[in-house]
C-alpha cells in the first residue's frame, strides 16, 4: 500500500503544484490589472484637472463678457445722451433761425417805413 499512498501523495503534490501555478498566474494578472487601474486613475485625475482648468477659463470668459456688456450698455447710454444733446442743439438752431428771420422781417419793415417817410420828405421839399 505504500506504493498506492506514494502515488496518491505525488498526484496531490502535482495538483497542488498546478493550483499554485494557476494562483501565481492569477496574482500576476491581478498585479497587472491593479497597475492598469492606477494608470487609469492617474489619467482620470489629469482629465479632471484639465476640466477644472477649462471651467475656470470659461468662467473667466463669462466675467469678461459681462464686463464688455456693461461697457456696451454704458456706451449706448452715452450715445443716447449725445443724441438728445444733438437734437436739442438742432431744435435751438431752428428756433434761432426763426427768430433771425423774424428780426430780419421787422428790420425790412422798419426800413420800408423809413424809406416811405424819406420819400414823403423829399417830395415835400420839392414842392
Amino acid at each position: 500500500m505504500k506504493k498506492g499512498g506514494e502515488l496518491m501523495e505525488k498526484e496531490i503534490k502535482e495538483m497542488l503544484g498546478l493550483i499554485l501555478n494557476k494562483l501565481d498566474g492569477l496574482e500576476s494578472r491581478m498585479d497587472r490589472l491593479e497597475s492598469r487601474m492606477d494608470g487609469l486613475e492617474s489619467e482620470m485625475n489629469g482629465l479632471k484637472s484639465r476640466m477644472d482648468g477649462l471651467e475656470s477659463g470659461v468662467n473667466g470668459l463669462k466675467s469678461r463678457m459681462d464686463g464688455l456688456e456693461s461697457e456696451v450698455n454704458g456706451l449706448k447710454s452715452r450715445q443716447d445722451e449725445i443724441y438728445m444733446v444733438a437734437k436739442a442743439i438742432e431744435h435751438n438752431s431752428e428756433i434761432r433761425g426763426a427768430e433771425i428771420d423774424n428780426f430780419q422781417y421787422k428790420v425790412h419793415h422798419v426800413e420800408g417805413t423809413l424809406n416811405a417817410i424819406g420819400d414823403v420828405i423829399t417830395t415835400r421839399k420839392a414842392i
